[in-house]
């Protein structure tokens, strides 16, 4: 049955690895991977999601399959446009809103003007009629419950699909803030490096992705993923089993490059905002930070209490969410509309 609304009011984590879908009074309806496939003679849509998620590296010469946004930037601007309408349309079959269709989406930091024009532009031709942006770590913020409005010094650090927000935030702003090319999608291509480099194995973006989450934990625990590819020297396909000192090993370069960034934005906090960071700590966020044992690791390189903020995967929606449910309270954290 067709539900009849004012408007329809939603907010979109389009992320690099995965986009999530909250919308107002019903909350989080979809998460699914950023990913669409299309048939390259005539760009119909063949799958977008999971589906065509499962079509990398496997597709043959016929399907295009896309991955539109790369660090956080809408790089395909034609498939983002594509993707965003599909998704829409699955939501948007159970409505009739009167007044048409408006978006909140959540950015990373240090976007240009003419990025962010991008993302409205996207929005508006999915249907929208009004597009609003969020960066994402004062989302992230918003989601993880801290008040943001205050005027106290908040840090943190946003580990995404595509890119690392770190922000200090205070009475509602970023005070301070840098985006970072580094997040899960990084940490794949380091454990692809690594395997070649050291093994000398081959593999895909798809098993590099399997054995992160699969192992799970940067401390030296027990048990392995298996690994199968194939032999750089004889082409001929070779397996190895991958250890949590692995997975260490292959994204340490990328945790040291947090910690080199963090540590900058600390060092340029204003003196009373970084007593209250000495006192409140970090707050860790983000699908990246759900690798067992980074929290302790930042913990020990920069010397301050990390906070793992609860189900930091989804604390950029949630947070989006809020902006949405009270959009008239938190208008004034709209970045570019």
């Amino acid at each position: 049955m067709i539900k009849i609304r004012k408007e329809l009011f939603i907010a979109i984590d389009l992320g690099t690895s995965y986009t999530k879908v909250y919308v107002k009074e019903l909350g989080m309806v979809e998460e699914l991977p950023t990913v669409i496939a299309l048939n390259r003679r005539n760009r119909s849509v063949i799958s977008f999601g999971e589906e065509a998620k499962k079509m990398i590296g496997r597709n043959p010469q016929n399907i295009d399959v896309v991955r539109p946004v790369l660090r956080g930037i809408v790089t395909h601007f034609d498939e983002a446009l594509i993707f965003l309408e599909n998704v829409l349309e699955k939501i948007k079959k159970d409505f009739l809103p009167l007044f048409g269709l408006k978006l909140i989406i959540g950015i990373p930091l240090d976007l240009t003007e003419v990025q962010k024009k991008g993302v409205v532009d996207v929005g508006l031709g999915a249907g929208a009629k009004e597009v609003y942006l969020v960066e994402e770590p004062v989302a992230a913020a918003l989601g993880a419950n801290l008040d943001i409005e205050q005027a106290k010094g908040i840090l943190i650090v946003d580990i995404g699909g595509g890119t690392t927000d770190i922000a200090l935030i205070s009475l509602g702003g970023v005070v301070l803030g840098k985006s970072i090319r580094i997040g899960g999608d990084t940490f794949n291509e380091s454990i692809i490096n690594y395997l070649k480099s050291k093994y000398g194995l081959i593999i895909g973006e798809g098993q590099a992705e399997e054995a992160k989450i699969s192992i799970g934990t940067i401390n030296l625990k027990s048990g392995s993923f298996l690994i199968k590819g194939r032999d750089i020297l004889t082409g001929l396909p070779k397996e190895i089993n991958f250890f949590s000192q692995d997975l260490r090993e292959s994204i340490l370069e990328n945790l040291d490059d947090i910690v080199l960034n963090v540590k900058d934005i600390i060092n340029l906090s204003p003196p009373d905002l970084l007593g209250d960071i000495s006192s409140s700590g970090i707050y860790l966020s983000g699908g990246g930070s759900l690798i067992d044992g980074i929290d302790n690791f930042l913990e020990k390189e920069i010397k301050l209490k990390i906070n793992l903020v609860e189900e930091p995967k989804y604390a950029v929606i949630r947070g989006l969410g809020k902006i949405v449910e009270d959009f008239v309270h938190f208008k004034k954290l709209i970045n570019y509309a």
